[in-house]
């Protein structure tokens, strides 16, 4: 008896799992176009257009020197009524599409106070209501292995360290972006 129930409470919870976990997108809509996971990146740009912002976030590296990009992320802000999507793309093919926060009207995109920064916020999003950062940062982290003598092919991780100066009144804020993606918010000096 204590089997039927046991295994009665494991299929409720296998089938209710999945329904409270968000699903990532698999295709996206453009002007009645459809692009999914696995297309090519052309396919992306024939039906949105350019995307809003490229962020490189994985190098593929010889040595001390980075080759291209291996990794890119593409967003697409569709206005404050639709959400942002996130592409991820390897190469020339898309891995991943999904949604982000709702989009906004470039000219009008929000406020840039130090209490409207959050972590999850898209590097699209910060660019649009703070601009561009008052000092930046790379730091590169070898994802793989740091290339050797003998197998000189690594993979690195873009990290990003964003300041903003609020003025003299205000700490500054320093922001670390991983994949285009705020995931730590620092308070600093005045």
């Amino acid at each position: 008896m204590k089997r039927i129930g046991f295994f009665l409470w494991f299929l409720v919870a296998g089938l209710l799992l999945p329904a409270a976990q968000p699903a990532e997108a698999r295709s996206i809509r453009c002007d009645g176009r459809l692009v999914s996971v696995g297309d090519r990146r052309f396919d992306a740009i024939a039906a949105c257009g350019e995307p809003d912002q490229r962020v490189p976030v994985r190098l593929e590296v010889i040595g001390a020197y980075p080759l291209f990009p291996l990794e890119e992320i593409w967003y697409y802000n569709f206005g404050p009524h639709r959400l942002i999507k996130r592409l991820r793309l390897r190469r020339d093919r898309i891995l991943a599409i999904e949604s982000c926060n709702y989009g906004f009207h470039p000219e009008n995109p929000g406020s840039c106070r130090p209490e409207d920064l959050r972590t999850d916020m898209t590097s699209l999003e910060v660019l649009a209501r703070c601009g561009e950062p008052h000092d930046l940062e790379h730091r590169p982290r070898y994802l793989s292995h740091a290339p050797r003598f003998f197998d000189p092919y690594g993979t690195v991780v873009l990290e990003e360290q964003w300041v903003y100066d609020f003025g003299p009144q205000r700490f500054y804020r320093v922001l670390t972006l991983i994949d285009g993606r705020v995931v730590r918010i620092e308070t600093g000096r005045r």
